[in-house]
């Protein structure tokens, strides 16, 4: 018998298994399709390996800054693909040697729980074994949804999943259902690799989430225009048609489009379906429900990642995985979703943490902020990297950090420090008074914390 089966090689799976491993548990994984889950697969990695060639031909404009003379000669789609499979391809390798290394039985195949200590495991050809397992971690991820009379076909109609993982062609027009995080990130991609892109919105700004500040959104679609992406607020898809090829597409807004294809980004459900035949509780929309302790109504069965209703990020599937492997050897850990950075990778680098304008204001905090442009950090200059900025809150009471958001150059890894920084408590003299190297572009968070440390200059 094993101590724990992981069903969903994920990143919470994966994060789970390293720490089940280190504390001697016995460990079963099993897995229907890739090693690494979404994210590796067709998500996170393929996103920003992506992300970074459309980046470096935005680059191209400025290389003859730097003496540099490159000739712009075309686009080659199908090399990046074929480079992105291979990378991705390394990092699932890596997986498979580490389960090898410590002898850990993988199953291939979709897993089901038939018993609180028993996983049926069905493989592709039908054939079926029993799993016996103390404890079960579920982690089987999420996937693309449709709306309304829009279908996934993966032909006309893409999802994210499928562009990402399987498409090594691109179209010469595309129409993007969602402006939320994947649309905009993916939107930014498309373009810069040479396809016409449009995107359609439900409500009144890219990037909707409240979580996400109001400026970030205008500031985005602003370099949107200028990179030539067609933005449609407060839209939807009213009605289509396939005609010689071609989508022909009717706007809510009166407007008609023809576009090579629609791509889909308008969430994501959870892969619970068919998970178990024990009466595991789920909500009405197929989240598993689990404690502050990832625990299902079943004492030794738990949950991580996209399959239950929290931020659905790699990182805190992996948080949550941790959390759930701690409970399981006897630790008595919560969760805590208190200090979750939250990064985005399109026409810039945006990162952002805690809360903003909006989110303090509902929670009657009120709020003192300091901002600083990217355009007067010296390793922003250097590095042509001056189209940014930074904006930090502090509770005006007592000075103390938080939240803030970046958006520019590295934001997603300086965001890092503010984490910190919310979770210790950090006041805007902690923060402006840490010594930071120069030149360097972490220098734009103690000028934008000087005037609340130390008095405005202005």
């Amino acid at each position: 018998m094993y101590d724990l089966t992981i069903i969903g090689y994920g990143p919470g799976g994966y994060e789970a298994s390293l720490l089940a491993l280190r504390k001697n548990l016995k460990i079963a994984i099993v897995e229907e399709s890739k090693l690494g889950g979404n994210c590796l697969n067709r998500a996170c990695i393929p996103t920003k390996y992506y992300w970074t060639g459309a980046k470096f031909l935005e680059k191209l404009e400025i290389f003859n800054n730097y003496g540099i003379l490159i000739e712009k000669k075309g686009i080659d789609f199908y090399k990046a693909f074929e480079k992105k499979n291979e990378a991705i391809k390394y990092l699932r390798k890596s997986l498979r040697q580490l389960l090898k290394s410590k002898k850990v039985n993988l199953f291939k195949g979709r897993g089901k729980i038939i018993d609180k200590n028993k996983v049926l495991v069905i493989d592709k050809d039908g054939n079926e074994e029993i799993i016996e397992t103390k404890n079960i971690l579920i982690a089987t991820g999420s996937k693309p949804i449709s709306i309304g009379n829009l279908k996934l076909d993966n032909n006309y109609i893409v999802s994210t999943d499928y562009l990402l993982e399987k498409m090594d062609s691109l179209p010469s027009s595309i129409l993007i259902v969602g402006g939320g995080v994947a649309g905009c990130e993916l939107g930014y991609i498309l373009k810069s690799y040479g396809v016409d892109v449009y995107i359609v919105e439900l409500k009144d700004r890219l990037l909707p989430s409240k979580d996400t500040s109001k400026d970030i959104s205008k500031y985005l679609i602003r370099k949107f225009k200028k990179l030539g992406i067609k933005t449609y607020l407060n839209t939807t898809v009213e009605d289509y048609e396939i005609r010689d090829s071609k989508v022909l597409v009717k706007l809510s807004n009166g407007e008609n489009l023809e576009v090579d294809k629609i791509l889909l980004s308008v969430g994501r459900a959870p892969n619970t379906s068919d998970i178990d035949e024990i009466g595991i509780i789920k909500d009405e929309r197929r989240f598993i429900k689990v404690d502050e302790y990832m625990r299902t109504n079943y004492e030794n069965i738990y949950a991580c990642g996209d399959v239950v209703n929290s931020p659905m990020l790699a990182y805190t599937s992996s948080l949550e995985g941790k959390v759930a492997v701690k409970n399981i050897i006897g630790e008595n850990v919560k969760i805590d979703y208190g200090y979750i950075p939250y990064a985005i990778f399109s026409a810039y680098e945006i990162s952002y943490i805690g809360l903003n304008e909006e989110t303090a204001k509902e929670k009657n905090i009120e709020i003192v902020s300091g901002l600083y442009s990217y355009s007067f950090n010296e390793k922003a200059v250097d590095e042509g990297e001056t189209d940014g900025f930074i904006k930090l809150f502090f509770n005006k009471e007592n000075k103390k950090f938080v939240g803030g958001y970046i958006l520019g150059a590295s934001a997603s890894e300086l965001i890092h420090l503010l984490e910190v920084a919310l979770k210790e408590g950090y006041t805007a003299e902690d923060l402006h008074h840490l010594t930071y190297f120069h030149p360097s572009i972490s220098e734009i968070i103690p000028f934008a914390s000087y005037d609340i440390a130390e008095g405005k200059l202005f």
